[in-house]
């Protein structure tokens, strides 16, 4: 059986004492400090979001509905929204950073960190970059970072019978923001039916890594507590 994490490579308990002692011997729980570590990039990657509602909700003459997550970075407050990119953006590299600790060997504890980590790079710079084309580029880049690091970990989730069900749900975040992207576009550029919600396809497009984050973050720390 492959090993998803250097620490933890089961969800389940082992169903006999020899293996329960094999596993206490040869795999140790995740150390907490590197689940603090973790929680500390989750947290700040879920900051995100909560920072751009409140901007969207108290800037006068913003609409949230219709504008862009972007348009909160013009504007004299709009270092508020730049600085966000940039904290979301530090918080996916240290992340990166603690998973690249976390992940046992292979392919998906190399490239996992990696894709995360230019996906980091490029919130810092559209945080920097506020105007196109650049601030475009950055945003693609972003979007397929966080979708093709979620097809990365799926298969190495997959690799596991134990987490396979964490790999169909690693799919199903990567496919989110695909599916939804168009819609985001359409809304953006045309005067059909979509006109009018940019902001509301762009705001639930770009939340599946949050939400796939958070999820794994509290399985992690349900196991941690259970001693298992």
């Amino acid at each position: 059986m492959s090993t998803f994490f250097r620490y933890v490579s089961h969800i389940n308990q082992p169903t006999s004492f020899v293996q329960a002692k094999a596993d206490l011997t040869t795999r140790p729980p995740i150390p907490r400090k590197l689940l603090l570590w973790l929680t500390f990039g989750v947290a700040g990657i879920a900051l995100f979001p909560i920072i751009y509602l409140l901007e969207g909700a108290t800037r006068p003459g913003y609409d949230a509905w219709g504008q862009t997550i972007s348009a909160l970075s013009l504007g004299p407050e709009g270092w508020i929204q730049r600085l966000n990119f940039v904290l979301c953006g530090v918080s996916v590299l240290w992340s990166a950073f603690v998973f690249h600790r976390l992940l046992a060997g292979g392919v998906c504890a190399t490239w996992y960190p990696i894709i995360r980590g230019i996906e980091g790079c490029a919130l810092i710079a559209i945080g920097i970059f506020t105007q196109d084309p650049l601030h475009t580029v950055c945003l693609i880049v972003i979007v397929n970072a966080m979708c093709l690091g979620l097809f990365v970990i799926a298969w190495r989730f997959w690799s596991n019978a134990n987490w396979r069900r964490w790999a169909t749900f690693s799919v199903v975040c990567g496919l989110w923001p695909m599916v939804l992207m168009p819609f985001f576009g359409l809304a953006l550029h045309t005067h059909g039916v979509f006109a009018g919600y940019a902001g509301t396809f762009e705001r639930l497009a770009t939340n599946a890594d949050t939400v796939w984050s958070l999820v794994l973050l509290a399985r992690l720390w349900v196991r941690q507590s259970a001693g298992i």
